[in-house]
């Protein structure tokens, strides 16, 4: 049997997990404004709560779950078997106004598509960011899984680069700040006169926690935020 739990100081009230279940696994405590598991035994392990709650807050335990590694050493050995005689690189501008055209270009691909989510999905948004980061932490190359938060965090600052400038720091066991500098986000919106905050922010943000607590197994939860032309802060609880 699958046994199934919430931790309630991570559960941020959202009732998504409520919504997506299929078997009616969840129900919602207005007074406690938390979800509950109100059917367990209806549970049939698809994760589909687990992968869409914003917090990671839902627990299973007696389901054997996959994770796939790239770049193992098996793996490499059958790529370089495997291997085409020649390759090319991707087609990358090198004129500096058609780079500019580029960046432009996407910015308003990206606002565009964070503005349908936020018009579709509404407060599920930073659901749409988490379960992106999640999957991109399942897909980038890497030859093993990260021991430890700190090593996840560590991939983030390289692997989010030069997009976004990451830099963190965990205090104890359980304070967390991130740090953003520089930030494509950031500068689209002061490109395009938008005010920091938005749903561009919350998908980034999001994405980025998505991407760490799966890299590094970890629970977290945003407590305060500070925004500013220069920077923007992240302070977040580790559970």
């Amino acid at each position: 049997m699958i046994d199934i739990s919430i931790d309630e100081k991570a559960c941020v009230g959202c009732t998504l997990c409520v919504d997506v279940c299929q078997t009616g696994v969840f129900s919602f405590n207005e007074e406690k404004r938390v979800a509950e598991v109100s059917k367990p035994k209806e549970c049939f392990g698809c994760l589909s709560c687990s992968e869409i709650c914003p917090s990671t807050a839902i627990n299973h335990q007696g389901i054997t779950l996959s994770e796939a590694y790239y770049h193992d050493p098996r793996a490499l050995k059958m790529a370089s078997a495997m291997k085409a005689d020649s390759w090319h690189a991707p087609n990358v501008p090198q004129d500096k106004q058609k780079w500019e055209n580029a960046l432009t270009d996407l910015g308003v691909r990206l606002l565009s598509i964070a503005s349908v989510f936020k018009q579709t999905v509404g407060s599920g948004l930073p659901a749409v960011g988490t379960l992106a980061g999640r999957t991109l932490a399942g897909q980038l190359p890497r030859y093993q899984k990260c021991h430890s938060l700190e090593e996840a965090l560590q991939l983030a600052s390289e692997q989010f680069a030069p997009a976004w400038e990451v830099e963190s720091k965990l205090e104890g066991t359980d304070k967390l700040t991130i740090k953003v500098k520089g930030c494509f986000v950031r500068e689209l919106c002061q490109r395009e006169q938008i005010e920091l905050g938005g749903e561009l922010c919350a998908l980034f943000f999001y994405y980025l926690n998505g991407y760490i607590s799966k890299m590094g197994t970890a629970r977290l939860r945003l407590m305060k935020t500070e925004r500013g032309p220069s920077g923007c802060v992240y302070e977040l609880k580790r559970y």
